[in-house]
């Protein structure tokens, strides 16, 4: 991987602090009330020129890995957007632009290719580890929707996906459900308990602990000025790897199933193979989920075992009155997808922690 020219780097970030002082200027003079057609002309051409240099810099520093090319990281995004707006999970804002009207009622546009590349100029240190370590599938999480709208679209997109016989497991076997047309497939109580949460503040993300005090956990209205969008990258791993199972790539080791949460959340806190990363918020399983099933048909923690189907810990969200952990798995006997609670120190041979890698 080709290595950072200083001489660029610094020119990089004074021009990106060019530009910013830039646009806050341009926009005073677009909103005043006098405005002379050849001063905006002039204005907006070095605007352009200002984004074109900008853009040819980060072009020449940008971290070209034969794991994630910016080809491959342009095709994804517009999947990934294209995907959002397909699902209604993204609309045009009122500006103009492409995005979210968040659960404070505020807007916020889907973060564009070029601030994703910027994001990931700023972590290229972290990302020059763990790109080659797998952290290759870019996944666009609206976490300042409410959680019931992310609910609903990977629901009706299991259900359309079943309705037409297409729906596979991750042997990429027909998942062969016998299962009512018309009945929901994320199961009612669990969804309704998690949309309930939201709602009183019980749901609390980036706990530092599972506890009903210490946890340090903040809500999804607490976060929103600097997460109502969420980019991440995951290893494209649709069902987790079962004890024993999981590989070692670039001296990482993959974190495999039957632990119980408490050693998950430790191992990301303490262990360096595992620095920089994170694990998953409901909001970011749905939309992992929905991506996954658009581009290959198949239902995410489907692979079955002898007693039962892959389940996975949602590291990155607990309860605060209780202290346990979100859940979500396939739940055998009904067909269904169960979003549920799991005590942080329950113990369960098919439940695994899905880690993640946060650039935004």
């Amino acid at each position: 991987m080709p290595r950072l020219c200083p001489k660029l780097t610094t020119k990089l970030e004074s021009t990106k602090a060019l530009k910013k002082e830039f646009d806050l200027e341009f926009t005073k003079i677009r909103n005043l009330n006098s405005k002379k057609s050849e001063d905006l002309i002039f204005i907006r051409d070095i605007k352009s020129n200002l984004n074109q240099t900008l853009q040819d810099l980060q072009n020449q520093l940008w971290l070209e890995t034969p794991e994630l090319t910016r080809e491959n990281l342009k095709a994804q995004y517009e999947f990934q957007k294209n995907l959002l707006i397909k699902a209604g999970l993204a609309k045009p804002l009122s500006t103009g632009e492409l995005g979210i009207e968040a659960i404070d009622n505020k807007e916020y546009p889907i973060p564009t290719l070029e601030q994703i590349e910027e994001m990931m100029l700023e972590k290229r240190k972290l990302l020059e580890t763990k790109i080659p370590q797998g952290f290759v599938k870019l996944v666009l999480v609206p976490f300042g929707l409410p959680i019931s709208s992310l609910i609903e679209a990977y629901d009706k997109a299991l259900t359309e996906y079943h309705q037409r016989g297409e729906l596979l497991d991750t042997q990429n076997k027909p998942l062969g459900l016998d299962k009512e047309i018309g009945k929901k497939f994320i199961y009612d109580n669990g969804a309704k308990y998690y949309i309930q949460a939201e709602a009183t503040g019980d749901l609390v993300y980036f706990p530092q602990e599972y506890s009903k005090i210490t946890h340090q956990g903040k809500t999804k209205k607490q976060l929103l000025a600097t997460q109502a969008w969420q980019v991440l990258l995951l290893e494209d791993l649709p069902d987790l790897p079962d004890q024993g199972q999981g590989k070692i790539i670039a001296k990482r080791q993959q974190p495999e199933a039957n632990q119980i949460p408490k050693k998950y959340l430790r191992q990301l806190q303490t262990d360096p193979q595992y620095k920089g990363e994170q694990g998953l918020t409901p909001e970011s399983w749905l939309v992992y989920g929905l991506s996954h099933l658009v581009q290959s048909k198949q239902m995410i923690e489907s692979g079955e075992r002898e007693y039962g189907y892959r389940g996975c810990y949602l590291l990155d969200s607990c309860f605060k009155k209780s202290g346990d952990v979100l859940y979500a798995y396939l739940y055998r006997s009904d067909a269904r997808v169960s979003l549920v609670r799991s005590a942080p120190d329950s113990h369960n041979t098919y439940g695994a922690g899905r880690f993640s890698v946060s650039i935004s």
